[in-house]
């Protein structure tokens, strides 16, 4: 054992790999100590965020600048070394390069950044952090509602958006349409049900309305859209049980159900005080004349 370690640190890289472990340890106890400072002194989250960010990679950069000075004496020898490790460590890491790949496709590509809600790999959630081989997401859906967070954190690999689409529910354009369904019973006045619809939908969307219009001329600059209305629309179908209306609205992604909810409480109330002109259809249900056997019958059940 003795001579083992006599002969181990009496190799010539000896020195070098410990001085490479004092170097690393220094760099990395720097990038944390000034990443903190950035955390406390740094209010606004986005700018925060990214200082962060630049900091840990200025660490990759100066720890490969470390490593490059300590074993300057052995680059000689760096062209055979790649060639006999380049293809083992490209077949063994081959998903880890992949998601480096990805990592730069989702950055110059702009697929996402932190804040969006994406879906990726049937994964829905707002976009928490981008890292080299990860993307972190705060999940939503699964045994919760589909807008609403679950608290699981899930760790999405880069490579993913190689091979499977990404869905983003807020990229220049943070609004979505959506639509809420109300049956109204037959005889009830549909006129009347329609107005309190768009009075109800222009009275609680009309503020999202007025930013929804304002973000969609940028919106049409930098993507390839139809010009499609934005305005907030009722339309009626029925049948032979009621008469149904479908208010369509712009929403911010982020408060979808919270706003479907305040919809449909107003529109109720606004029901109520209609004096009976308006009201909710419910099922019913009819039966046919004969489907029961007359009292006394054989058929009857005792």
């Amino acid at each position: 054992m003795t001579d083992l370690l006599q002969n181990l640190t009496s190799h010539p890289l000896f020195n070098n790999f410990i001085s490479l472990l004092i170097g690393l340890l220094l760099v990395l106890v720097l990038v944390r100590f000034t990443q903190r400072i950035a955390t406390l002194q740094i209010r606004d989250n986005d700018l925060r965020y990214k200082t962060r960010k630049v900091l840990s990679l200025a660490g990759y950069v100066l720890a490969l600048i470390v490593a490059l000075s300590i074993f300057s004496n052995q680059l000689s020898n760096l062209p055979v070394l790649i060639g006999l490790l380049g293809v083992g460590i490209g077949f063994a890491l081959r998903e880890m390069i992949q998601s480096l790949f990805g990592s730069l496709v989702i950055t110059f590509g702009n697929l996402y950044k932190p804040g969006d809600r994406i879906k990726l790999g049937g994964v829905m959630g707002d976009v928490m952090d981008i890292g080299p081989l990860t993307t972190t997401v705060m999940e939503c859906g699964d045994w919760v509602k589909s807008d609403l967070y679950n608290g699981r954190v899930v760790y999405l690999p880069n490579n993913l958006v190689l091979r499977e689409q990404v869905l983003n529910y807020s990229v220049d354009f943070p609004f979505l349409w959506d639509e809420i369904v109300v049956p109204v019973a037959n005889g009830s006045d549909h006129r009347l049900a329609r107005e309190i619809l768009l009075e109800v939908g222009h009275r609680l969307q009309g503020a999202t309305l007025i930013a929804a219009r304002e973000t969609w001329g940028s919106f049409l600059l930098h993507h390839r859209a139809e010009d499609t209305p934005l305005d907030i629309v009722v339309t009626l179908s029925f049948d032979a049980n009621w008469t149904e209306l479908t208010l369509r609205y712009l929403t911010d992604y982020r408060t979808r159900r919270a706003t479907k909810s305040k919809l449909f409480s107003a529109i109720l109330d606004a029901f109520e005080q209609s004096g009976g002109k308006v009201k909710v259809a419910t099922p019913q249900l009819q039966l046919a004349a004969g489907s029961f056997p007359p009292p006394g019958s054989a058929h009857e059940i005792k």
